[in-house]
């Protein structure tokens, strides 16, 4: 549909009376022929994996018979490399163990026995990646990823993920001089702004998206590291540098300046000679504004048509404006500290195991015998974590639940349902929520003499607590998603996050809507709990830890802001230990002078 003109004389092309629309019904047909493609490596992540497609996509993974946990591992390495290059889109990871399905898949072997007859990988004794036609159809590739017996299997994803420039041809095998790259340091995911120093805005736009004539907005979308601690520093500074055409604009032309849709400021477009008038301006961007991972700043170059009369106000095709490459975020002063458990970060990034963009710090832990639906959410999983990150899950463990063992020094995500999964029986006296004869029961989180301080005399504040056990729902929840601190770790504080599934038929409504919802506050709190295809999500209890280090300075003053007295004790007590110096100075000094001399 499309509307041309809005009157007989004087017409503006930038009239809203003026519009156009295309319709939902309007398709592209091509005819052709469908030809097989030559089994290159090169070509990866093609044909898998289009990154210009913008449609939901889904590879599937298959075993060849029943994975070991280090197959598992394997396969969850090579779904974060084709999570990390998806970018913008979830991808997800259906698990077959057997019969590979029509199209193209992933098959994962940790023994090349086992591979079909069709692959044609016998007798190699090296790990070993190759593009193979699938023998169930002639149109459909085959990723093999193998290996003679498990570790081979794990150096083989790896190289898959870091996509060397050895990956060429229809099969490489690794050599022994394969080596890692250097353990992740906190916080240095790729795609998370780096807070040593200030953010430029056009590592997260192209030329094209920086510039325009004020018919839509310039977006700049950015990810900020999900455990920056703002404290009492209440705006962050956008250095902001733009270029715009002043001759044809009038005096109320103006850039309107957004995060995250939240109205900034609007700076005036002074009019002018000045083709290219260049200006810079600070705005203090309030970090109430900015969420925990994603966001975005907008830009909206509203231009005024200089009035002119005799119907020459129409607007010409010279109006310009962008953002130049000095504009800038600065978070730099902002440390990484962050207050858990928060589900919300964790829906939106992986944090706090994508802390480590490597996940080298993190065990996933599995049932025994793993379902292929529990294989399938660990792997989409990683595939999620991988988007948000920009790195691949190299050095991610998979365990069974023997790994839920005193001492250990890792973070722990624990996944699968009530009746498969002993680990959650290792855990359930930590969970805020437990699911007992098909109903929510709370246990009471605020510490173990709460109860008997309640009852004395005294009484606590906050008469509003429910005793454990006291809060119960009836009906049985399809997911729960709970985050707590691990009760494994006593040296530092690690995380746990549990995700336990009812039973195998809500696997594909919980991954579903998940991906939908994983930017959103859906998921949020240290309790979520999905219904249907929504979540509900609670804080349950007032434990709280920390990931990341402060400053002394901002953590002692943390530490006494909520004791202001302590302050004043702090003071007197430093003034008079300053004074006894000070007065055993003088007395040297003055024995010192009246000492003889000889």
């Amino acid at each position: 549909e499309f509307i041309g003109h809005y009157t007989m004389t004087c017409e503006d092309p930038a009239n809203t009376t003026l519009w156009s629309r295309v319709h939902r019904n309007t398709y592209l047909d091509i005819e052709g022929d469908l030809l097989p493609l030559a089994n290159d490596l090169k070509q990866l992540p093609m044909p898998f994996m289009d990154p210009a497609v913008i449609q939901p996509l889904s590879i599937p993974v298959v075993f060849a018979n029943a994975p070991s946990m280090k197959a598992i591992q394997a396969a969850g390495i090579v779904t974060s490399y084709f999570g990390m290059i998806s970018e913008n889109r979830p991808v997800r990871f259906p698990v077959h163990v057997g019969e590979i399905p029509q199209g193209n898949a992933i098959v994962i072997a940790d023994s090349q026995a086992n591979l079909p007859p069709g692959l044609s990988l016998n007798g190699m004794a090296a790990p070993t990646i190759a593009m193979r036609t699938n023998p169930n159809d002639p149109f459909g590739k085959v990723l093999v990823v193998s290996g003679s017996d498990p570790d081979q299997l794990i150096i083989a994803a790896q190289a898959v993920a870091l996509q060397t420039n050895l990956l060429q041809g229809s099969d490489v095998s690794i050599s022994s001089g394969f080596h890692l790259p250097e353990k992740q340091q906190p916080d240095a995911a790729p795609r998370w702004a780096g807070t040593q120093k200030v953010i430029p805005l056009w590592d997260y736009a192209s030329t094209e998206q920086m510039q325009g004539d004020g018919s839509v907005p310039l977006n700049v979308y950015f990810r900020i590291p999900p455990d920056l601690y703002f404290g009492d520093m209440s705006n962050a500074t956008l250095r902001l540098a733009y270029r715009y055409n002043s001759v044809p604009i009038g005096p109320i032309s103006s850039m309107q300046v957004r995060v995250n849709n939240a109205f900034l400021v609007s700076i005036p477009l002074i009019p002018g000679q000045d083709v290219s008038r260049r200006s810079q301006a600070d705005v203090a961007v309030p970090v109430v504004n900015l969420r925990p991972f994603s966001n975005s700043l907008s830009f909206d170059f509203t231009f005024q048509v200089m009035k002119r009369g005799g119907c020459q106000d129409t607007t010409p095709m010279n109006m310009q404006g962008a953002i130049l490459r000095d504009s800038y975020l600065d978070l730099s002063q902002y440390p990484h500290y962050a207050p858990l458990p928060n589900l919300e970060i964790f829906a939106n990034a992986g944090f706090p195991f994508t802390r480590f963009a490597d996940l080298s710090e993190t065990t996933v832990v599995l049932p025994t015998t793993p379902t292929e639906q529990e294989i399938e959410t660990f792997v989409t999983l990683m595939g999620h974590f991988g988007r948000q990150t920009g790195y691949p899950s190299l050095r991610v463990s998979v365990a069974g639940p023997e790994a839920l063992q005193q001492g250990a020094q890792t973070d722990f995500l624990v996944l699968g349902t009530g009746d498969d999964q002993p680990g959650f029986e290792k855990i359930s006296g930590s969970l805020p929520v437990v699911l007992q004869s098909g109903q929510i029961r709370v246990h009471d989180t605020q510490g173990f003499f709460v109860p008997l301080l309640r009852n004395a005399w005294w009484k606590l504040q906050g008469s509003q607590h429910t005793e454990s056990g006291d809060l119960s729902i009836s009906g049985s929840p399809d997911a729960i998603i709970e985050g707590i601190r691990s009760p494994f770790s006593s040296r530092e504080a690690r995380s746990l996050v549990a995700i336990r599934l009812r039973d195998s038929s809500v696997f594909e409504p919980f991954l579903s809507t998940f991906l939908n919802v994983q930017q959103s506050s859906d998921i949020s709190g240290s309790v979520a709990i999905l219904h249907g295809a929504q979540f509900q999500s609670f804080r349950i209890g007032a434990a709280v830890y920390h990931a990341g280090v402060l400053p002394w300075w901002v953590w002692l003053r943390i530490t006494l802001m909520p004791y202001p007295w302590a302050v004043a004790i702090v003071a007197m007590a430093l003034a008079f230990i300053l004074a006894v110096w000070v007065r055993q100075w003088l007395r040297s000094k003055a024995r010192a002078r009246l000492r003889p001399t000889r």
